[in-house]
């Protein structure tokens, strides 16, 4: 019996360490969503995010209370049951976007070096009055460093004019290339696409029309980079992706992170 009680003794601390461990993981990824939001980025990532750390953090606090009421226990651990699956899906979500942020670039690199021309697409971001935004920039960055290491590519740049836009997402980002010594030959715009697959999709009807290299890099946030691949792809085009580091803007990552695997969920359910 002693030996039972050390068993079921040594069980009940290593959940406990485990749900105080999940309980400071929600705390910070809370901070992260609240931080994002105040910058007035809200969306359904930083908003299901919330609810989802808050939820995790109330179970873990309360737990210890409920715990000896059979009811609401059973409860409790119905509520965490839901949650772990939730937290698992997005696991295997984010590690199927890590798979293309780690193999897109050696492929980008390696269809280079045997001589295949090239088309970059730029997925656009927000625009600020005529000014990329962060996020744009470190896009337009790394479109910019493969364009230079890369003179046989081309560039299309791709996004429409949001509401709060003074001009398209594609006109500012070529302006931006132009300024930092992309010539203007190798770029073409593509501004009225305003999601992802429409992104995808007008830059394609381009290299067709336009007679462009099928062999696509897209350029975008690590986040969002799979999908992008993956749309391309749909498309009938052979295409990896590269991605600028996250460093600067990685407060921000949880929020359009999570957003993302919802994203990327619709388009499977949608085909």
């Amino acid at each position: 019996m002693r030996k039972v009680s050390k068993t079921k003794r040594g069980t009940a601390i290593f959940f406990a360490v485990l749900r105080i461990i999940a309980a400071l993981m929600c705390a910070f990824l809370l901070y992260t969503f609240l931080y994002t939001m105040n910058l007035n980025h809200i969306n359904y990532g930083n908003i299901i995010g919330v609810i989802f750390c808050v939820c995790v953090i109330l179970l873990v606090v309360l737990y210890p209370f409920i715990r000896g009421k059979p009811k609401l226990r059973t409860a409790a651990r119905a509520a965490g049951g839901v949650m772990l699956v939730f937290a698992v899906y997005c696991g295997v979500i984010s590690a199927i976007i890590c798979t293309e942020i780690v193999n897109g670039p050696p492929e980008a690199v390696a269809v280079s070096a045997n001589g295949t021309p090239q088309t970059v697409i730029v997925l656009g971001c927000q625009v600020i009055g005529e000014e990329p935004s962060t996020m744009l920039a470190l896009r337009l960055e790394k479109a910019r460093e493969y364009l230079e290491a890369h003179p046989g590519a081309v560039c299309i740049v791709s996004g429409g004019m949001g509401d709060d836009e003074n001009l398209s997402e594609a006109e500012a980002m070529r302006r931006y290339l132009i300024k930092h010594g992309i010539s203007g030959s190798r770029i073409y715009t593509e501004p009225e696409s305003r999601d992802t697959t429409e992104n995808i999709r007008n830059s394609a009807a381009i290299i067709a029309s336009e007679g462009l290299p099928e062999d696509v890099v897209v350029v975008s946030e690590c986040y969002h980079i799979y999908r992008g691949v993956r749309q391309a792809k749909l498309n009938g085009l052979h295409a990896c992706g590269i991605c600028p580091s996250s460093d600067p803007v990685i407060i921000t990552l949880p929020t359009y992170w999570l957003r993302e695997i919802f994203a990327i969920t619709r388009d499977y359910l949608v085909g």
